[in-house]
């Protein structure tokens, strides 16, 4: 997590998608979006542009992708992907969909065509297209990709990659920018890797940077989304439910204030037998000792003992100066069954960073 979050260093805020898409999803990733720009940043301009262009994204990844609401499309070497990157003078939107490789001379003809307009050029094109023109929705660009290429006032950056005999994925990049002279500054390739990465670690969601209370409700909420059945989780989603939120918690406890805020890591995985949640954040040096404390004292005790001493200081109404003991961690220490590991790193900074990985 250290080294992921290292990665991330220059982004106000990370949030990658690889799970079900449904309206839901583009309404929590959108309330995300909208607060933290106009709460937390200076790009609060670009809100209305942000909303519209995470909605377009997600249309496309239906239209072209064939997604079904509340489904995943997967593949061997896929998985429908969203991600939107909050930087210090702009946003980034990527995703990746499933196209017909029929599709994809066509598709790529248009962005070129898109790509080459500028803005007058695009705003007649779009009007040519709304009254009957040929860019097919199916096939090409559409109303939509048009619409992209008008709003987000840099160039739209694409990538299209053969996955089998009929299908490929189609990558697209926007960049949001609130000053005309802005250049571009992602690396295409960068950002197919990074999605490459948490493929591989089976991803669900990732997020980086402020964990604070409004934008928490809506990751999890997001999480609900992939349940078996949400309205009657099971056992295990229940307890991966309880352990996230404390984990969260801990996070807004002991992380440290960096520029005004609590900012911590952490990506939510699933394979067919485990929930794994992998996590970390900047500790300071008398949160450090205390957590390190009561995470060797967890991990000293018999799975039994745990859940003993849980009881017990559930039902104690001294609270202590740690949080009536590390009640949290208690907590998520049951569920998982002892499941988890950790670290405390010093950086080259002289910071001290804590790492979690806990399997339910």
């Amino acid at each position: 997590m250290e080294q992921l979050n290292e990665k991330l260093k220059n982004d106000k805020i990370c949030l990658s998608y690889l799970g079900a898409f449904s309206d839901e999803i583009t309404d929590k990733l959108i309330g995300i979006s909208e607060f933290y720009l106009e709460n937390k940043t200076e790009l609060g301009k670009l809100k209305n542009k942000v909303s519209f262009l995470i909605a377009e994204c997600f249309q496309n990844i239906v239209r072209h992708g064939g997604v079904k609401e509340g489904s995943q499309t997967t593949l061997p070497g896929h998985s429908d992907f969203f991600q939107i990157n909050i930087l210090e003078d702009r946003v980034v939107l990527s995703s990746c969909n499933l196209i017909g490789n029929n599709y994809v001379e066509s598709l790529e003809q248009k962005m070129l065509q898109v790509n080459s307009l500028n803005s007058d050029e695009l705003k007649k094109l779009y009007n040519e297209v709304l009254s009957g023109g040929e860019f097919s929705d199916k096939g090409g660009a559409g109303l939509g990709l048009i619409e992209m290429a008008r709003k987000s006032g840099l160039p739209l950056k694409y990538s299209f990659r053969n996955l089998n005999e009929t299908k490929s994925q189609f990558f697209l990049f926007l960049e949001i920018i609130q000053k005309k002279e802005s250049v571009e500054k992602i690396d295409v390739n960068e950002y197919i890797d990074f999605y490459k990465l948490l493929l591989d670690k089976k991803t669900l969601i990732l997020y980086k940077g402020d964990v604070s209370k409004d934008i928490i409700i809506s990751v999890i909420d997001m999480l609900q989304n992939n349940f078996s059945d949400e309205k009657s989780p099971n056992s295990k989603e229940k307890k991966f439910t309880v352990s996230l939120i404390e984990f969260l918690q801990n996070i807004s406890k002991h992380g440290k204030l960096i520029n005004g805020q609590k900012e911590g890591i952490f990506s939510i995985s699933k394979d067919d037998n485990f929930f794994t949640i992998e996590g970390g954040n900047y500790i300071g040096e008398d949160d450090c000792k205390q957590l390190e404390s009561s995470l060797s004292l967890i991990k000293e005790l018999p799975l039994n003992e745990i859940s003993t001493l849980y009881k017990k200081r559930l039902l104690d109404d001294v609270i202590t100066s740690d949080g009536n003991c590390g009640l949290g961690l208690l907590e998520i220490a049951k569920n998982c069954e002892k499941n988890f590991e950790y670290s405390i790193t010093p950086t080259p900074e002289k910071e001290k960073f804590f790492s979690i990985k806990i399997k339910i």
